[in-house]
C-alpha cells in the first residue's frame, strides 16, 4: 500500500488572501470604489444639514410659541411699577411654562437649541419688563400727583378764610417738590411748576371776585401778581374794565324798570344790550322770588308786577309762553309722562296772566286761545293738567272757524240764558261769567257737540261751577283759596277793610275780592277788569299772609272799638248814676 507523504506547516494561519506579487501598479483613487467615496459623503452631508434645518426650524417654531406666551406675561405685568416683584413673577410663570414644554420634547439636539434660544431672549425680556415697571411707575406717580394737585386746589377753592387757602397753598407747592424731586426734573421745573401753581390761585381769586361782581378786587389781585404772564395779565384787565362798564350800565337799566320807567324810550345802551338787561332783570326777580319761597304762580306775578307798568315784558315767560304752544300744540299727548315741565309751568303762569289781564300781552292769538282753553277747562270742568292740556290741545287740531261761527245763533242763546240766570242771584261780573261762558260753548262745538246740547251743557256747568259771594259769582275752584283767610265768611270784611284803609274815598260795594291763583288775590273793580291802585299808587294786590294780617288787624280793631262802645257805655251809666245822686242828695260809692 503506497505511503501517504505528510509534511510540517511553518507558518501561522490567515485569513488573508493569498496574491501574486507583480510589477502592475494601479493610483486607489482612480478605482470605480474610489470614484463613489465623494457621492456618498455628499449624501451624508445633506442628509446631515437637513436633519440640522429640520431641528432648528422645530426649535425656532416652538421658540416663538413660547415667546409669545413669554410676551402676553411680559403684557400682563405692563402697569406693575414694582420692577422688583415683575421680574420675580414674569421668571416664576414663564419658569414653569418654560419647563412644562421642554418636557414635551425628547430629541435632545432640538431641547438643546430652544434652551439657546430662550436663553439669549430672556436678557431683552427683563429689559422690557424692568422698563415696563418704570413707565408704570412713572406714570403712577404724575397720575397721582395730579390728582393730589387736584384735591389740594378744591379744597384752596372751598376754604372759606385766606389762612387755610395759605396752608392749601403750600402743601400744593411741597408736593410738586417732591414730585420734582423724585423724577430729577430740575430746577428750571420746579420754579415753572411753582409759577403755574400760583398763578391759578390767584386766577381763582380773580374769578371769584368776578363772580361777586368785585371789579377792583381781581383788578389789585392782576396788577399786584408775580405769576401770571404779563400779557395775560394786560389782556385780563382790559377784559374786566370792559365787563365793569357793562354791568354799571346795566344795573342801571334794571334799576330803572325796578322803579317802573321803560329806560329804552328814546335811548340806546352803549355799553350794554337791551337783551342783557332784560336777562339781568329777569335773573334778579327770580332771585328775589326764590328768596321769598314762591311757588311757581306767585313767582310769575310777582315777576310780571315788575314789568307791568313800563311796557316791556319778561323775556323769560315771553318765551316759556311760545315754546310751550308749540310743544303743547303739535304734540300727542296719551299719559301725563308725556306733558314736558315747560308746558306745566306755561300754564300756571298763563293762569295768573289772564287774572291780571297780561295773558294776550304776552301770547299771540294761537297762543291765547289754546291757554285759555285749558284755563277754562281746569276751573269750569275741574279737569287736571293732564286732561286739560290734550283737551286743548285736541280743541287746536280740530278748531275750525266756520263750525264756531256757524253755532252763533245758539251761542248768543246761551249767553242771553247766562245773563238771565246770574242776574237773579245779582252776580255783579256778569261780563266775566257769559266770558267763560262763551269760550266753553266754543269748545264744546268745536269738539263735535251740537250746538243745542252745548248751549244746556254750558248752562248746566255753570249753574255747578259757581257760587255767588258778595253780589260776586266765584268759580267753586277758586273759593277753596279763600280758606287761607278763615274762610268765606272772611270775603266781605276783609274787602271793605282793604277800600276802607287803602282806599278812603270809595264805595266798598264797587269793589270785589278776587283770586288770582297761586296764592295770591286782588282788588278789582265791578265795572273794571284793569288792576287797582291804592291812594298811594300801589297796586291793591296781596299774599295769603298779607289778607291773615289784614283780619287779625280789623278783629284787633272791632276788639277796640267795642272796647270803646263799653267803655264810653259805662262812663254814661256813671254819669247817670252821678246825675241821680245828686238829685236825690246822696253820694254813689265809686263815684
Amino acid at each position: 500500500m503506497p505511503k501517504i507523504p505528510t509534511y510540517t506547516a511553518q507558518g501561522r494561519p490567515t485569513t488573508e488572501v493569498g496574491g501574486i506579487r507583480s510589477n502592475i501598479k494601479l493610483d486607489p483613487t482612480r478605482t470605480i470604489a474610489s470614484a463613489l467615496l465623494p457621492a456618498a459623503k455628499a449624501i451624508d452631508d445633506y442628509h446631515i444639514k437637513q436633519r440640522d434645518n429640520n431641528e432648528k426650524l422645530e426649535a425656532r417654531k416652538t421658540f416663538y410659541e413660547m415667546k409669545a406666551e413669554s410676551d402676553k406675561i411680559i403684557e400682563s405685568y405692563k402697569n406693575n411699577s414694582d420692577e422688583f416683584a415683575s421680574v420675580n413673577g414674569y421668571n416664576g410663570e414663564f419658569d414653569s411654562y418654560k419647563n412644562q414644554r421642554l418636557s414635551q420634547i425628547k430629541n435632545k439636539r432640538v431641547k438643546k437649541r430652544l434652551e439657546l434660544l430662550l436663553a439669549e431672549d430672556q436678557a431683552e425680556n427683563v429689559y422690557k419688563i424692568k422698563k415696563n415697571s418704570f413707565d408704570a411707575f412713572e406714570a403712577n406717580e404724575t397720575q397721582t400727583y395730579n390728582d393730589g394737585q387736584n384735591i389740594l386746589a378744591n379744597e384752596y377753592s372751598l376754604a372759606t378764610n385766606q389762612d387755610l387757602k395759605n396752608i392749601k397753598l403750600n402743601k400744593m407747592l411741597d408736593l410738586a417738590a417732591e414730585h420734582g424731586d423724585i423724577h430729577q426734573k430740575g430746577e428750571a421745573w420746579l420754579k415753572e411748576e411753582t409759577n403755574k401753581i400760583k398763578a391759578n390761585a390767584e386766577l381763582f381769586e380773580v374769578d371769584s371776585a368776578l363772580a361777586r361782581n368785585d371789579f377792583a378786587t381781581a383788578t389789585n389781585i392782576l396788577r399786584g401778581s408775580k405769576s401770571i404772564d404779563n400779557e395775560d395779565v394786560e389782556k385780563r384787565i382790559i377784559s374786566i374794565q370792559k365787563k365793569s362798564v357793562e354791568y354799571n350800565e346795566t344795573n342801571f337799566y334794571v334799576d330803572k324798570i325796578l322803579q317802573g320807567e321803560n329806560p329804552f324810550i328814546g335811548v340806546t345802551p352803549k355799553n350794554t344790550t337791551e337783551k342783557k338787561v332784560l336777562e339781568a332783570t329777569d335773573n334778579l326777580l327770580q332771585s328775589k322770588a326764590t328768596e321769598l319761597k314762591l311757588n311757581e304762580q306767585e313767582t310769575f306775578a310777582y315777576v310780571d308786577r315788575a314789568y307791568s307798568e313800563t311796557g316791556i315784558l319778561s323775556p323769560t315767560y315771553k318765551d316759556l309762553f311760545e315754546s310751550a304752544y308749540n310743544a303743547g300744540s303739535t304734540t300727542t299727548f296719551d299719559s301725563p309722562a308725556d306733558i314736558p315741565e315747560e308746558i306745566k309751568l306755561a300754564v300756571k303762569s298763563a293762569e295768573i296772566a289772564d287774572r291780571t289781564g297780561r295773558l294776550n300781552v304776552y301770547a299771540n292769538d294761537e297762543q291765547e286761545r289754546f291757554f285759555r282753553n285749558v284755563i277754562v277747562l281746569k276751573k269750569i270742568k275741574g279737569l287736571d293738567d293732564f286732561q286739560a292740556i290734550k283737551q286743548a290741545k285736541e280743541f287746536e287740531m280740530n278748531y275750525d272757524k266756520d263750525i264756531i261761527r256757524g253755532g252763533n245763533k245758539q251761542r248768543n242763546r246761551t249767553l242771553e240764558l247766562i245773563e238771565q240766570e246770574f242776574k237773579e242771584i245779582k252776580a255783579t261780573n256778569i261780563g266775566e261769567v257769559k266770558g267763560y261762558a262763551n269760550k266753553l260753548f266754543n269748545m264744546y262745538v268745536a269738539n263735535g257737540i251740537s250746538p243745542f246740547k252745548a248751549q244746556k251743557q254750558v248752562v248746566e256747568d255753570l249753574k255747578n261751577s259757581i257760587e255767588k259771594i258778595d253780589n260776586h259769582a266765584y268759580l267753586k275752584r277758586d273759593i277753596d283759596a279763600f280758606k287761607s283767610i278763615g274762610g268765606l265768611d272772611q270775603v266781605k270784611p276783609v274787602k271793605e277793610y282793604i277800600i276802607k284803609d287803602k282806599l278812603t274815598d270809595e264805595n266798598p260795594d264797587d269793589y270785589y275780592l278776587k283770586h288770582m291763583g297761586g296764592g295770591l288775590f286782588e282788588i278789582r273793580r265791578e265795572v273794571d277788569l284793569s288792576t287797582v291802585n291804592d291812594d298811594n299808587g300801589q297796586p291793591l294786590i296781596f299774599y295769603p299772609k298779607d289778607l291773615s294780617n289784614i283780619v287779625k288787624q280789623a278783629e284787633t280793631e272791632q276788639r277796640t272799638i267795642k272796647k270803646e262802645e263799653v267803655k264810653k257805655l259805662q262812663t254814661l251809666k256813671q254819669e247817670s248814676a252821678k246825675e241821680f245822686a245828686t238829685s236825690v242828695g246822696f253820694e254813689v260809692e265809686g263815684s
